[in-house]
């Protein structure tokens, strides 16, 4: 049961609530504001194209994550296959990867005298292999959960009762999984709706999405007005995809599966092993060929095999130094931040069982980051230049992921492991020392390294608000992948070759094994 705010939780929520309405709700206003009197230009056939390509693209990426991922979601929640812890945790290896490395990676691959011979640059086709790239683990993580959720003694009843296992697989599994597969695939539209590196570095004008025409009017042609409308529609978009997420996440929790069972799984034979054996070898193939292609292609000149492109980082401009040590201040300050205000948001909607609290939590995953930024110059000019400003962006986008970490974590520990310790002796702050503490600590740990990864390679708000002193890695590979030669273009692949190690590095350090929920 959710209850009202009671006065400790109201204290608790306090900073962070005050963070969201300074730099998300009155940004998002103010944007708002501008853009009624705009909302014109959605009646211009060139704005009616790029709304209609941006949702074409999400859609379609989120069908195909569908086709591919939830088929081989259920196959591995019903057959044993070896590694497949392993394999489960890899997938999360997209979730982290910079987006900028990955649209290197596909370039490497399909760009102009990409490793396999065939140029699909500025194609529809690349920015769909690319929102696969990052969404379709999404899928499979989600649908396995729900698959394992699924009572097997259910399908068993069906195949007793003459059922062949097709149609048990899709008369009394497929049912009960479905919510969550289906909630899966909306978090896909949404991510996909709202991406900006990939459209921006892989599609070309003629491909533009909704957030790239954001950033174009914003930063090219101070048109803020038209650039404030299509943050309207996209906000309305998002929205609407976000409550159908709340609302299959609920059905989920109440479509009567249980919980997951440890059981013995035999190993797939015949047509299932066929499926079993394509299907990871194809979702293995999307996910993790354009970081291997990334990094051939760092070492790989026309000659052959050199060590060129990394040198040259060490003369380049700005330095690699100056870049390596912004990347990483802005992501430690930032982490800093969000684990202060995740870590207070995630106690006070605990403390109260308050689901707007929990809802509230949810409101910067709406938001695309350039929409923000555009937010903030209208309502803060005056700190443009400022580096608060980029900090507090990034915050806004770490925080969930350590609120959406810590708050399952905490809901999750028996109200009778904390009677027994009060029982035995224990304080109440004891209790939340030895007992809440210890239980929270390895999701703090994985929503930390989480936001850290996702923060080390943000894009988007860092061209929008950056300075030329505050280079990171991310932005001197975009300046290079504008500048012609294989040289750039090699050093490019370099950096982002160093920001997908420095990304793994912190997520293994820190141990994350989180996910958003």
């Amino acid at each position: 049961m959710y209850r009202r705010l009671n006065s400790t939780s109201l204290l608790l929520a306090a900073l962070p609530l005050a963070f969201l309405a300074a730099f998300l709700l009155l940004p998002l206003l103010r944007v708002l504001g501008i853009g009624g009197a705009s909302l014109g230009i959605l009646g211009q056939p060139y704005f009616q194209g790029r709304l209609l390509w941006t949702f074409t693209q999400a859609a379609l990426t989120a069908g195909l994550s569908l086709a591919l991922g939830g088929p081989l979601a259920y196959l591995l929640a019903r057959y044993h296959l070896p590694g497949k812890d392993t394999l489960l945790r890899l997938l999360l290896l997209p979730f982290v990867t910079p987006t900028l490395v990955a649209a290197l990676g596909l370039l490497s691959l399909f760009g102009p005298r990409g490793l396999t011979g065939l140029d699909l640059s500025e194609t529809p086709t690349l920015i769909v292999l690319g929102n696969l790239f990052f969404n379709l683990p999404l899928v499979v993580r989600l649908g396995y959960a729900g698959f394992l959720r699924v009572p097997p003694g259910l399908a068993s009843a069906a195949r007793t009762l003459g059922a062949s296992g097709w149609r048990a697989a899709f008369s009394v599994s497929l049912p009960l999984a479905w919510p969550g597969l289906a909630a899966g695939a909306v978090l896909v539209f949404l991510y996909s709706f709202l991406s900006f590196g990939l459209p921006l570095l892989l599609g070309g004008e003629k491909y533009a999405t909704l957030e790239v025409e954001i950033y174009t009017l914003t930063a090219y042609e101070l048109r803020l007005k038209e650039a404030s409308a299509l943050i309207l529609v996209q906000l309305a978009v998002t929205l609407l995809a976000t409550l159908l997420y709340l609302r299959l996440g609920r059905n989920d929790l109440g479509n009567g599966a249980g919980v997951a069972v440890a059981r013995t799984l035999p190993r797939p034979r015949g047509w299932a092993a066929f499926a079993t054996y394509g299907l990871t070898g194809t979702v293995l193939l999307i996910c993790f060929a354009p970081l291997l292609a990334v990094a051939v292609r760092s070492f790989s000149g026309r000659a052959g095999l050199t060590l060129a492109f990394w040198q040259g980082l060490g003369d380049g401009d700005p330095s690699l130094g100056l870049m390596l040590g912004n990347t990483l201040r802005f992501a430690f300050l930032t982490l800093l931040c969000a684990t202060l205000l995740g870590g207070l948001h995630a106690l006070a909607a605990y403390l109260s069982r308050s689901r707007l609290l929990d809802l509230l939590s949810l409101l910067p995953l709406m938001v695309s980051p350039v929409s923000l930024a555009v937010g903030y110059l209208l309502l803060y000019p005056g700190l443009r230049a400022e580096l608060p400003l980029l900090i507090a962006a990034y915050t806004l986008l770490a925080t969930p992921l350590i609120v959406r970490s810590v708050l399952p974590a905490l809901q999750a520990v028996p109200g009778n492991v904390q009677q027994a310790a009060r029982t035995l002796g224990a304080s109440r702050s004891g209790v939340w020392r030895t007992v809440m503490l210890a239980s929270v600590l390895p999701a703090l740990r994985g929503g930390a390294a989480l936001s850290l990864a996702t923060v080390l390679g943000e894009f988007a708000a860092t061209l929008v608000l950056t300075r030329p002193e505050w280079a990171t890695l991310s932005t001197g590979m975009y300046e290079r992948l504008g500048r012609p030669g294989e040289q750039n273009l090699g050093e490019a692949c370099a950096l982002a070759t160093l920001l997908l190690l420095l990304a793994l590095g912190v997520f293994s350090v820190l141990g994350g094994k989180g996910e958003v929920t």
